[in-house]
């Protein structure tokens, strides 16, 4: 199938942007890659009366490292961090989470905003930004508002946007040289969307665990984070993994095993020479 018709338009600058999405209303969306867009829009799930494209911004290609984090603008795409062209302030968790995405072609165009502002908690943005505390800058015609990404997932393709904020860029918090982290996908095959994804920062004072694609939005695994503090990973049986990923999820079944799996294997991986899986 083709979308259904529609009007492009092509802004320059961020304020044209948002007076766009302002002036047009619920009929339009911002499109950037449009990886996950213009899947939808073919099978006439979406029917945007206006596409606002976003990629000839320049200021939306802007990354740097400033002080004591690092600044993405949100039309960066994922093999830009993926190949290192803007700065990793996490050490590689980013450019690790990065080269797991879809394929080359889908990395070469998606976009970080875009996949924030999806929230699919099977994809690995939503899940590594609650992981490390990101925060959003959105924009409209009424100025500018910080958001957590912890706050902005409301749920399944549900965000705290309003139909006419735009997202401008993403802050990440830069760690320190003690922290050591893990992110393990367990997916079908390679590109796929996750089943499960478990995100590890291990620090000094204990580890903080993340799960994505066991809900709606990712998880922090509280229950788990205790029962797993200063203990090696190879000392914690898999059923007692099972008990507190349970809790923390309300999982079951094989669902639950496959989760309780792969925390084990970040787990793992966390302590090793190579801090990821």
């Amino acid at each position: 199938m083709k979308p259904a018709e529609f009007q492009y338009h092509k802004p320059a600058t961020v304020a044209d942007a948002v007076r766009l999405l302002h002036e047009l209303g619920d009929g339009a969306k911002v499109i950037a890659g449009g990886q996950s867009l213009l899947p939808i829009m073919n099978l006439r799930l979406a029917e945007p009366s206006h596409l606002v494209d976003i990629t000839g911004i320049p200021e939306l290609r802007r990354s740097e490292a400033v002080g004591s984090a690092g600044h993405y603008g949100a039309a960066t795409t994922h093999m830009m961090v993926e190949d290192g062209l803007v700065p990793d302030v996490t050490g590689g968790l980013l450019a690790h989470a990065a080269g797991g995405i879809g394929y080359r072609t889908i990395r070469t165009r998606g976009t970080l905003g875009g996949s924030l502002a999806h929230a699919d908690s099977s994809a690995e943005w939503p899940t590594v930004m609650s992981a490390v505390d990101a925060v959003v800058t959105a924009a409209s015609v009424r100025g500018t508002r910080r958001i957590p990404v912890r706050k902005l997932l409301f749920g399944f393709f549900t965000t705290a946007l309003e139909p006419d904020e735009l997202i401008i860029s993403v802050e990440v918090p830069a760690f320190s040289s003690d922290v050591r982290w893990a992110l393990h996908k367990t997916a079908r095959k390679p590109g796929e969307f996750a089943e499960s994804m478990a995100v590890v920062l291990r620090r000094p004072a204990g580890s903080e665990l993340w799960l994505g694609a066991a809900r709606d939005t990712p998880v922090r695994l509280g229950t788990t984070e205790t029962a797993v503090h200063t203990r090696p990973a190879a000392d914690i049986p898999l059923a007692e993994l099972v008990e507190a990923v349970a809790a923390d999820t309300h999982c079951e079944g094989h669902t639950l095993q496959l989760h309780a799996v792969t925390v084990q294997r970040a787990l793992r991986a966390a302590e090793r020479e190579e801090t990821h899986a």
